[in-house]
């Protein structure tokens, strides 16, 4: 170790699961200490939850990798009211260097969902923020992050990989132009005020829509993005009395339950005279009642079918991913080459500790010898012979035992190292 990094993701859970184990921005002010306190080893951390994992990245100060795992395992279980047994085999476990390279695949959008998406890097350091804000980050996880995101920017400059991006937000903007190819007939509702409807709105605007209404609870953060896109705001209390009006339905919200229930939808759709509609749920948890799907006129598609749906998308980001792993190598080896430096200098400081150590007492019993009124010259032979002795001590004894044990390499190594001819 000590770095790990612990968690789930779309590969090995269902959506759901990573619903119930998400952990909101709001909430890691609690979580983030809890995570740190909850056991001896672990001294720093941070936690990154978005719609499609979770993860723990911690430094820990424990050489058994299996009691770790088994206790991050049991603090998410417990912390997000999960049975440990709807974990097993959901949970993924890396440490020391390949904890770092997986953290870098994570955050360059190599290991997203929609390879390459570009919200995965702002997420990862909106959740480094929010570890500075509780200050769970320190000086051993804070030169990991700086190297993630230093990585992060070569990728992105350096390669495809986050061009012609096609990410959720994208993503459902193409599936709304497949199912109403006059985009400035429709009429579109968002529902939240985060990143990823910022986006979407965005990506409206660009393609044609001109009828953008934003529902929020905070209507404040829904004028900011409603402003950019001459769009209106509504009160999220509002929503179900509107719905009818609208041809297009595009939500994520952090609540942790459905807020867009089966009968609001149905509401609507009669209002609506059996006119469709199409409803992209990009949360995680669902923000949307999984039972609207039954609903004739409504297409609904979700986190996993709109990401599903991209794949065909993604040759170009494909053929960067060779490249991008480079540059993920090259990161990583100039952070283990930053940490190896640290450590020399840290026994080079120890070193010179010692060695001024040994001066000090030589030169402090010169002193007094020469306060008793002992020949000068003599102190000062007394002392060099004293000194020179002692210093030489430690590189002579290394020499012989290296000779002793016919290590020819490390007596090479310290013959080079004392500018000895071997």
């Amino acid at each position: 170790m000590p770095i790990i990094a612990f968690g789930l993701n779309h590969r090995h859970a269902g959506i759901d699961l990573r619903g119930r184990a998400s952990i909101l921005p709001e909430d890691l002010k609690n979580s983030l200490p809890s995570l740190v306190n909850s056991a001896e080893y672990i001294s720093e951390a941070l936690v990154l939850s978005t719609c499609n994992r979770t993860e723990l990245h911690c430094i820990v100060q424990q050489e058994d990798e299996q009691t770790v795992e088994e206790h991050l395992r049991r603090w998410l279980a417990e912390h997000r009211n999960i049975t440990l047994s709807e974990l097993v085999g959901k949970t993924y476990f890396f440490s020391s260097s390949e904890a770092t390279r997986h953290i870098m695949r994570v955050a360059a959008g190599l290991d997203s969902q929609v390879l390459g998406e570009p919200q995965i890097f702002g997420q990862y350091k909106a959740a480094y923020q929010a570890a500075v804000k509780t200050g769970t980050i320190g000086p051993e996880l804070e030169p990991i992050v700086t190297a993630v995101v230093r990585t992060c920017k070569r990728i992105r400059n350096e390669t495809e990989i986050g061009r012609h991006c096609t990410s959720l937000p994208q993503a459902a903007v193409i599936k709304t132009q497949q199912e109403f190819p006059n985009l400035s007939s429709i009429r579109v509702l968002l529902i939240g005020a985060g990143q990823i409807i910022r986006a979407v709105s965005k990506y409206l605007h660009t393609a044609g829509v001109r009828a953008i209404t934003v529902a929020n609870r905070t209507l404040a953060n829904a004028d900011r993005i409603a402003q950019d896109v001459d769009g209106k705001v509504i009160p999220l209390t509002e929503y179900g009395e509107h719905l009818y009006e609208f041809d297009v339905l595009i939500t994520s919200t952090n609540s942790d339950r459905p807020i867009v229930s089966f009968e609001v939808v149905k509401n609507a759709c009669e209002q609506r005279r059996n006119k469709p509609m199409l409803i992209a749920d990009l949360a995680v948890p669902r923000d949307v009642d999984p039972f609207v799907r039954n609903l004739e006129q409504v297409r609904v598609f979700t986190v996993d079918e709109l990401s599903s749906d991209i794949q065909t998308n993604l040759s170009s980001r494909h053929e960067s991913v060779h490249q991008a792993e480079q540059i993920i190598e090259d990161g990583l080896d100039k952070l283990n080459d930053s940490f190896r430096a640290r450590e020399v200098s840290t026994t080079v400081s120890k070193y010179r500790s010692n060695m001024e150590d040994i001066r000090d007492q030589e030169i402090d019993f010169a002193v007094t010898r020469l306060r008793a009124g002992e020949d000068p010259q003599q102190v000062i032979a007394s002392l060099a012979q004293s000194l020179t002795q002692k210093l030489v001590h430690f590189p002579t004894v290394a020499l012989r035992n290296a000779s002793i044990a016919e290590d020819v390499e490390l007596l090479n190594r310290l013959c080079s190292a004392y500018e000895i001819e071997s």
